[in-house]
């Protein structure tokens, strides 16, 4: 996957690390230590689940999902009574927001923090000194849902929440405006008073799917955030761990490069590419896991993970312009093998290249999801793209891997199914085999032919059988049978 689970179920990137026995997950013996692989996993069914409800509200942005799913009032909300007086105005909630955007783009740290007061402020200064170092194309605060309505019958101490989106778009990295949600809390002592913003956190929202709000971000959990900007990455790390993300961000570049070329001369015409990848590198493990997931549960064994980020399509166009996602935020535990064996460059490129094909490909995904396998992507060609992308610039490697993870298994011929847990086979094993499904199609219909059908089949998952006519001459079930001798010719 990415090597983890994101929102959006089956068809969307997940972690990248070592399976665990749990729920049902085979976990395999551990690979040898100066291996380049910490093992292999897949995201967790029972998380894309738990999202498949939401997703398909956010195919038609943030701004609605959060009313959808259960979002009330947006600001202008009536006072109460006749005999009540309003104390704290729907204007001056959007001069909240409006002087926290100007003074983030303009870079007067003072206004910005102007209305913060107590913890709020220290905090708020933090993340203003981290927000300047990453190059938005576009960076704003908007109103998702106001609770009270700034109203008080003795014209006095009036005290309301606001969910607000930051929304924004990363240069080169997004090409939609994404969005992370707080929630604000403002008092006001009385009318004559300023409005001021005692707490800020993450917000609740999306139907109590802490994990859907995309908070916290790097620049919310790092003191001192450090960033490494490159032709084609931005990679993120605490300032402490400054010397091994200067270290490893020349690999991540280089798997960056190495990607978009690929891309690049098999998909000259598909729109909305990224250009770019933001990467955080976190070797401290809770952190990690509580990175673009605030509730912070840990699948404990992913070494990695491509979040995808949904757009935030609020007012910005119609039709065929309002995408389901406008980009991806890639997080790596760095404390994994991959970066800490002898092997360490391969182990680094290993993953990088693998999550950046999911970060590449994810625009391309339409964001409406079933629980059904015949309408949802192919978990197989999922994580089977991500692993070709990775393995095409190490044939070595793959072939390696695919006899480990393939070694003792039974294999019934059966193409792994959405929850990977096909024929009984592991986690890893299940990667191995989505792997030579995609280097087959490869093989027989070309390397053009393989990214057109993961393109297609990204945009319009129940046209299988025609997107493998077109890549291949065969139908799915044609297909599954020759991919089965394949695998038994290649896995010895």
């Amino acid at each position: 996957m990415s090597y983890s689970t994101p929102p959006g179920g089956p068809g969307n990137t997940g972690p990248y690390g070592a399976p665990v026995q749990q729920q049902g997950w085979y976990a395999p013996p551990p690979p040898p230590p100066d291996n380049s692989g910490e093992g292999k996993g897949l995201k967790r069914a029972v998380i894309g689940l738990l999202v498949l409800a939401v997703v398909a509200v956010f195919a038609v942005g943030g701004f609605a999902l959060y009313n959808a799913a259960g979002g009330g009032s947006l600001p202008g909300a009536q006072g109460g009574g006749d005999d009540e007086q309003q104390i704290l105005s729907s204007d001056e909630i959007e001069s909240l927001l409006n002087g926290r955007t100007s003074a983030l783009k303009s870079g007067d740290e003072g206004e910005f923090l102007e209305p913060f007061v107590g913890s709020a402020k220290e905090k708020q200064r933090k993340i203003f000194k981290n927000l300047r170092k990453i190059p938005f194309a576009e960076s704003k605060y908007m109103v998702l849902k106001q609770t009270g309505d700034g109203s008080d019958e003795y014209g006095s101490d009036v005290k309301l929440t606001l969910d607000v989106a930051f929304v924004h778009q990363i240069k080169g990295v997004d090409v939609r405006p994404v969005s992370e949600w707080y929630r604000w809390t403002v008092e006001k002592e009385s009318e004559s008073a300023e409005p001021l913003i005692s707490e800020v956190g993450g917000s609740p929202g999306a139907n109590a799917l802490a994990n859907a709000v995309y908070y916290p971000a790097p620049w919310d959990v790092y003191d001192d955030m450090y960033v490494k900007r490159q032709a084609h990455t931005i990679t993120i790390s605490a300032k402490k761990n400054a010397a091994d993300a200067d270290r490893f961000a020349p690999v991540i570049e280089d798997s960056a490069k190495k990607d978009l070329e690929l891309w690049g001369s098999n998909t000259s015409s598909v729109s909305n590419t990224p250009e770019g990848f933001l990467v955080v590198l976190e070797p401290d493990r809770k952190a990690y896991t509580k990175l673009y997931n605030n509730d912070g549960s840990d699948l404990g064994w992913d070494a990695g993970e491509s979040v995808p980020m949904p757009a935030f399509n609020a007012g910005y166009g119609s039709g065929d312009d309002e995408l389901a996602y406008g980009g991806a935020r890639i997080k790596m535990d760095s404390s994994t093998s991959r970066f800490t064996s002898s092997a360490w460059q391969a182990g680094v490129g290993d993953i990088s290249r693998h999550e950046i094909a999911h970060a590449l490909i994810q625009p391309q995904d339409p964001g409406a999801y079933g629980n059904d396998e015949k309408t949802s992507i192919r978990s197989w060609a999922v994580e089977g793209f991500a692993e070709y992308v990775s393995h095409r610039f190490d044939r070595a490697q793959g072939d390696e891997r695919v006899r480990r993870d393939l070694a003792g298994q039974e294999f019934d011929g059966q193409l792994p199914n959405q929850d990977f847990e096909a024929g009984g086979a592991s986690v890893g094993a299940n990667y191995a085999l989505s792997y030579l499904a995609l280097r087959f199609i490869a093989e027989k219909g070309g390397e053009a032919a393989l990214f057109e059908f993961v393109v297609d089949h990204y945009r319009k998952p129940t046209n299988l059988d025609e997107q493998l006519q077109n890549a291949v001459g065969m139908n799915e079930s044609a297909f599954q049978t020759a991919w089965a001798q394949y695998v038994r010719s290649n896995s010895r």
